[in-house]
C-alpha cells in the first residue's frame, strides 16, 4: 500500500509517520503529476490525500481511478471538518485536526494492528481493513470460530468516519427467536404480553454507527426477510407502531458455516457488498509467536515466547488449533496458570516452573538495569554486589530448607560441602538466627 500527497509538503509531516504498512509517501505539487504514476503502477492499493486547493479536483481524480480499475481512498484537507465521506466515497477531514497526514495514517495502521500477526496473509487483511474502513458498503466477514471475525468489524468500525457513534453486536445464536424482532426493531409500551415499557431496538440505537450481526445463519429466513427490507429502504417500524423510522446503518455481518446454506441468496448479496474471508490460524502458524506475546503482553508479562523452553515452543507451534486464535488465548492461559502446556503427538516434558523463573529473572533484570541508570559506580561492582546477595540469601534459604544439613544443601545447590561452609563464613550466615550479615564490599571482592 502507498500514500501520495498533493499539496504543501509542510503538512504532511512525515516524521510523525511510525506505520510499516506505507511501502512509501510520495509528493506531488501539481495534480496531473499523479495519473502517470498511477497508471504505471496500478497494482497497488493508495492513500491519496489533497490539500485544500485541489478540492475541485477530487472527483476528476477518483473517477480516473474507478475508470483504471485502481483501488484508491482519497482524501480532502477541508477546514475544521471531522472525518466524513460523501456520496462519492471521497473521504474530507481537516489534516491539521488529525496531527497532519502521517500522524493520521499511524494512527488507523494502529488501530489495524489490533489484528496480531506476521504473516503475509495478516499484512493484506489489515490493508483491507484500512480500505473498507474508508466505505459504507456493507461487510460480511467470514470464516471459522475464533479466528477474529468479530474484531475485524470492531477494527474497521472504530477507525471509518462512523467511529464517533456507537458499534453495537447482535449474536444471533443467543437470542430466541420470538425476542430477536423486538431486539432489532423495539416495540411500543403495550405491543404484546410483559411489554410493560417502550424499547429502543438496536437499529434505532445504531443510527449513524456499525451493527454487527454474528452468526447471521442462525437468524430465521423470516426474520432476513424483514432485515432484507430494512437494508433497501433504510426504514423500519418498531414492533406496535404505526410510524417509520429512518436509519443510517452500517451493516456488518458474519457466519462460521457456509453463507450459501443458512442466509438468504437476496440477503448476502445485501451484507457481501465488501467480503473478507479468515483463515484458521493451522494455515497461518507463523503468527503463533506474535499473538503468545500480544497476549502476555496484555497481561502484563515481560517474558515473550522466545523465552519459554524449546520442547513447549514446539508444542505451541505442533497444535492445530480449531479453536483458532481464541484456543490460543486459552492455550496461553493455562500455560502461565497451570504450566500447562499445548497437547501434541508427542508427550511433553518440562520444569513446571520454568514459566514463572524466566517471568521473574526478566522482572529483576529489567528493574535492575533500569535502577543502575542512576548510578556512577562501576557496573562490575553492582553486578559483584548482586550476585553476592543473592548467593547469600538463596543459600541461606537452602540450608533452612534442608534442617542446616550441610551435605543436603550442598546436593541441592549442586556445589561441594566445603563450598558451603565456605559461604557460611563468607556471609556470615547464622543457624540460630536463620539471617544474613549486611554485606559489605569486603564480601564481594
Amino acid at each position: 500500500m502507498k500514500a501520495f500527497f498533493i499539496g504543501d509538503f509542510g503538512k504532511l509531516k512525515l516524521e510523525d509517520y511510525t506505520g510499516d504498512l506505507i511501502e512509501g509517501f510520495s509528493v506531488y505539487d501539481k495534480i496531473e503529476n499523479i495519473f502517470e504514476t498511477l497508471l504505471t503502477e496500478k497494482d497497488d492499493k493508495y492513500l491519496i490525500f489533497l490539500d485544500r486547493e485541489y478540492f475541485k479536483d477530487a472527483q476528476r481524480l477518483k473517477d480516473f481511478t474507478i475508470v483504471n480499475g485502481i483501488p484508491s481512498r482519497i482524501f480532502v484537507n477541508t477546514p475544521k471538518a471531522n472525518l466524513s465521506i460523501d456520496s462519492n466515497g471521497i473521504i474530507s477531514f481537516d489534516f491539521d485536526l488529525y496531527g497532519g497526514v502521517a500522524q493520521f495514517v499511524s494512527n488507523i495502521e494502529s488501530q489495524a494492528k489490533r489484528l496480531t500477526g506476521v504473516s503475509d496473509f495478516i499484512r493484506k487483511v489489515r490493508e483491507n481493513i484500512i480500505f473498507l474502513s474508508f466505505s459504507d458498503r456493507n461487510l460480511f466477514v467470514s470464516g471459522e470460530t475464533g479466528t477474529g471475525k468479530s474484531l475485524i468489524v470492531q477494527t474497521v468500525h472504530f477507525i471509518s468516519h462512523r467511529r464517533e457513534n456507537r458499534f453495537l453486536e447482535l449474536n444471533c445464536v443467543n437470542v430466541p427467536e420470538d425476542l430477536i424482532e423486538s431486539e432489532l426493531f423495539g416495540h411500543t409500551k403495550g405491543a404484546f404480553t410483559n411489554a410493560y415499557a417502550e424499547k429502543r431496538g438496536l437499529l434505532e440505537e445504531a443510527n449513524n454507527g456499525t451493527l454487527f450481526l454474528d452468526e447471521i445463519g442462525e437468524m430465521s429466513f423470516h426474520m432476513q426477510s424483514k432485515l432484507l427490507r430494512v437494508i433497501d429502504t433504510k426504514k423500519f417500524m418498531p414492533i406496535g407502531s404505526t410510524k417509520e423510522l429512518h436509519v443510517d446503518v452500517r451493516f456488518c455481518a458474519a457466519t462460521n458455516q457456509d453463507p450459501r446454506l443458512r442466509v438468504r441468496e437476496d440477503l448476502f448479496q445485501r451484507l457481501s457488498e465488501a467480503k473478507v474471508e479468515m483463515i484458521p490460524l493451522r494455515e497461518r502458524k507463523e503468527d503463533i509467536p506474535s499473538i503468545v506475546d500480544f497476549f502476555l503482553t496484555s497481561s502484563n508479562y515481560k517474558i515473550r515466547f522466545k523465552d519459554f523452553p524449546e520442547e513447549v515452543r514446539n508444542a505451541f507451534m505442533a497444535h492445530q488449533y480449531p479453536g483458532n486464535v481464541r484456543e490460543l488465548r486459552n492455550v496461553v492461559a493455562r500455560f502461565i496458570e497451570f504450566s500447562e502446556s499445548p497437547t501434541s503427538d508427542r508427550h511433553v516434558k518440562y520444569d513446571p516452573n520454568a514459566f514463572a523463573k524466566q517471568e521473574l529473572t526478566e522482572r529483576f533484570v529489567t528493574s535492575m538495569a533500569d535502577l543502575y541508570i542512576g548510578q556512577v559506580e562501576p557496573l562490575e561492582t553492582v553486578i559483584k554486589r548482586v550476585r553476592a546477595r543473592l548467593e547469600s540469601e538463596i543459600t541461606r534459604r537452602v540450608l533452612n530448607s534442608c534442617g542446616w544439613d550441610k551435605n543436603l544443601a550442598a546436593k541441592k545447590l549442586s556445589v561441594s560441602r566445603k563450598t558451603i561452609d565456605n559461604m557460611i563464613k563468607k556471609y556470615g550466615l547464622d543457624k540460630r538466627k536463620g539471617r544474613t550479615r549486611k554485606i559489605d564490599d569486603k564480601s564481594i571482592a
